[in-house]
């Protein structure tokens, strides 16, 4: 089968319509990068998205080598003990076992429904999730007027299996960078043996329409200086779009300082304390008047956000641990 008719199936389809587009802006053939991208399949792990969001079409073979790949990150969660307990997947499980990181209400049908009337008349105002979503999808603010039957709603949460959740007010400082939007900080953190370190810190800035911050819900990435606690750079969004100021906002990224950082260090690595098993983790932390605290703790994180922001590889990163890995054993 030739490059093209490959191209034409699935999602390769849509990858080649990729490509057409980027190879008008870049003067380059699709054809050969499509080859192209097939030998980084072949050689460095990559998905048919790391080539076109690490822009390896751009790349040398030395610079390529340097990123986590979607082969390489899967190889090393297997050596590096993902979660083995699910004590992180299950976001009702998270909420009820940690309290002291994520410091706010929450109801799930297993609660009872009259557990459901004190939440409601508690918080008028709340946000409604998936328990087992990602990317943001389907989490949206809610308020109690929308509700016309109490037990018709909670037996749709029961089948949707979603969950209620205490709708967090944002720190004003933090938020004037993005106020409609719960922006959070990306914290990366590993534990060999109970050492802790916070590895990689992005800030996920919301674009002021959505709730979410997400990449994938029109939010933008930006660097941390994990040593001043403050933003590094211009932002980045998933179309690959850079922003020296918010859109919404007009404030400038590049040296916004970050609230309660000294304690968002410090309430991260105690986090990862309580998960000894699990080497890598990936905190989304948002930040209160009240200070910071955990919305989630993600199982196995992916690098596809450092790695855009940072327009270079982060192997380097899980060969760190890696080493601190095999000095232990």
């Amino acid at each position: 089968m030739g490059a093209l008719q490959f191209a034409k199936n699935g999602n390769y389809k849509r990858f080649y319509e990729n490509l057409k587009k980027i190879g008008s802006e870049e003067k380059k053939s699709p054809i050969l990068m499509f080859i192209d991208a097939g030998i980084c399949v072949l050689t460095t792990g990559s998905g048919l998205s790391d080539y076109i969001n690490f822009k390896f079409y751009k790349k040398s073979w030395k610079e390529r080598k340097q990123y986590v790949t979607i082969g390489y990150q899967a190889d090393f969660y297997k050596k590096g003990g993902l979660d083995p307990d699910k004590l992180l997947n299950n976001k009702i499980n998270f909420l009820k076992n940690n309290p002291d990181l994520t410091k706010r209400d929450y109801y799930s049908t297993d609660l009872g429904i009259e557990n459901l009337k004190a939440f409601l008349k508690k918080h008028p105002n709340f946000v409604i999730k998936p328990i087992n979503g990602l990317g943001g999808t389907d989490v949206k603010k809610m308020e109690v007027s929308e509700i016309e039957d109490l037990e018709e709603f909670n037996n749709y949460l029961d089948e949707k299996n979603m969950f209620l959740e205490e709708l967090i007010i944002q720190n004003k400082e933090w938020g004037k960078i993005s106020p409609k939007s719960i922006n959070t900080i990306r914290v990366m953190t590993s534990n060999v043996n109970g050492n802790v370190e916070i590895f990689c810190m992005i800030a996920r800035i919301g674009n002021s329409i959505n709730l979410q911050d997400n990449f994938h819900q029109g939010g933008s990435g930006v660097l941390v200086d994990t040593e001043k606690g403050i933003l590094v750079g211009n932002a980045i969004n998933k179309d690959m779009e850079k922003f020296e100021v918010h859109p919404v906002s007009k404030i400038k990224f590049d040296g916004f300082k970050i609230p309660y950082f000294d304690e968002i260090i410090e309430l991260c690595k105690k986090a990862a304390l309580k998960f000894p098993k699990t080497i890598v983790i990936g905190w989304d932390v948002a930040i209160t008047e009240k200070g910071p605290l955990i919305i989630e703790g993600n199982n196995g994180p992916g690098f596809d956000l450092p790695q855009v922001v940072m327009d270079r590889g982060t192997k380097y990163m899980l060969k760190n641990i890696e080493k601190q890995i095999n000095q232990k054993k």
